[in-house]
């Protein structure tokens, strides 16, 4: 079965908890970059990430673009 997860600041991601989502806080680019190349090694289908998050990745997340999985879907933070 498919994992999805959220990253972002915490006021931002901590609601997905309530769906069911994992939820991943960082607070900077390495950290935001490892965390990223983490949840695609463990196999997560879709990761959501704040766009301030993304702002400061966004090389990483190009590295994934042409992949299937996972899916990197930007969402507004707070």
């Amino acid at each position: 079965m498919y994992k999805i997860g959220v990253i972002g600041d915490k006021d931002s991601v901590m609601g997905f908890l309530a769906l069911g989502l994992d939820v991943f806080e960082t607070s900077g680019e390495k950290e935001t970059a490892d965390r990223i190349r983490k949840m695609a090694a463990e196999g997560y289908a879709a990761v959501y990430i704040t766009e301030q998050a993304a702002a400061q990745v966004m090389d990483v997340i190009d590295e994934y673009k042409d992949s299937q999985l996972p899916a990197i879907i930007l969402i507004p933070g707070i």
